[in-house]
C-alpha cells in the first residue's frame, strides 16, 4: 500500500528545487537555444534539465513506476503506477519573463489519478492534493469560489496551437463570457490555471487539444476543492480526450451549456 502522504512530502521539496533552477536559469537562456517543437509550441534546455532532475528523484520515490513525461526524457511502458510529469509548463511565458509558469506532477495508480503537485515556480506556491483529502496551498485548504452569478465570474481559457480547429466557434464563446462575465484572461498555463479554480482566483477555466502531462495534477487539486471537472460535453473523460472545463458548481451548468453549443 503506497503512502501518499509520504510521497506528497517528497515531492514538495523537489519541487522546490525544480523551481530554485528554473529561477536562477531564465535570464540565461539564449534564443538559439529555443527549439520550436511544433506550431507556437516552444522548449529550452531548462525543460529538459528540469525534466532530468524530476524523473531521478522520482524513480528513486518510487523505482516500480514508469513514466509520461513531456519531454520524453525517458520512456517506459505502461505500468501500474505511472508518474505524469510536465517540468515546466507555460514555457513561453518563461521564455519571455512572464511570471506565470510551474511544474505539475501526477500519479496514477491503476488507471486514476491518485495524487498532484502543481508548483507555481515564480510566486514559489505549491498546491497538492491526495484523491479524497482535499486540495491545499502550503498547507491552507482550498476551496472554489462559491459565486453563482456568471456576472460576478472569471473566466480563462487558452488558445490551441493548432490548425485543426474552428476558431469561429471558439470565438463565439469569449463573446458569450465578454457580455455576460466579469472578465476573460488567458494566463499560459493549464496546471496552474486548474489550481487557480481550485482557490478560488478564478471561477471557471476551459481549453482543448491539451495533452495528459497539462491536466492530470491540476485536475485532480480543482476537483479536490469542490471544483466540477469534465470534457465539453459534461462528460469525466477529461483525461482521454484533453478537452477540460473546470469550474466551480454554482455556474457550471450554464457553463457546460454554452461549450456543448459550440463545440459538441
Amino acid at each position: 500500500m503506497l503512502d501518499y502522504q509520504k510521497i506528497i512530502d517528497q515531492l514538495i521539496p523537489l519541487g522546490e528545487k525544480v523551481g530554485e533552477y528554473m529561477r536562477n536559469e531564465i535570464d540565461k537562456v539564449l534564443r538559439s537555444q529555443i527549439e520550436e517543437k511544433e506550431l507556437n509550441s516552444l522548449v529550452s534546455y531548462v525543460d529538459k534539465t528540469s525534466e532530468e532532475m524530476i524523473v531521478e528523484t522520482l524513480a528513486q520515490i518510487l523505482p516500480e513506476a514508469g513514466f509520461i513525461t513531456e519531454e520524453k526524457t525517458i520512456q517506459t511502458e505502461v505500468k501500474d503506477v505511472m508518474w505524469i510529469v510536465d517540468p515546466l509548463d507555460g514555457t513561453t511565458n518563461y521564455l519571455y519573463g512572464i511570471p506565470h509558469y510551474s511544474t505539475s506532477i501526477a500519479l496514477r495508480v491503476n488507471g486514476e489519478i491518485v495524487l498532484g503537485m502543481v508548483r507555481d515556480n515564480a510566486k514559489q506556491e505549491c498546491f497538492t492534493a491526495i484523491k479524497g483529502q482535499g486540495a491545499f496551498l502550503d498547507g491552507r485548504k482550498l476551496q472554489v469560489s462559491t459565486n453563482l452569478k456568471l456576472a460576478d465570474s472569471i473566466f480563462v481559457t487558452g488558445f490551441p496551437y493548432s490548425n485543426e480547429y474552428d476558431p469561429s466557434a471558439y470565438l463565439k464563446i469569449i463573446e458569450h463570457w465578454l457580455k455576460h462575465s466579469r472578465g476573460l484572461r488567458r494566463l499560459g498555463s493549464a496546471a496552474l490555471d486548474l489550481s487557480y479554480v481550485a482557490a478560488g482566483r478564478i471561477s471557471c477555466y476551459y481549453e482543448g487539444f491539451l495533452n495528459l502531462w497539462d491536466i492530470a495534477a491540476g485536475a485532480l487539486i480543482a476537483q479536490e476543492a469542490g471544483a466540477i471537472v469534465s470534457d465539453f460535453k459534461g462528460e469525466d473523460k477529461h483525461l482521454q480526450s484533453c478537452k477540460i472545463v473546470a469550474s466551480n458548481p454554482g455556474i457550471y451548468p450554464e457553463v457546460i451549456e454554452v461549450l456543448k453549443s459550440h463545440l459538441s
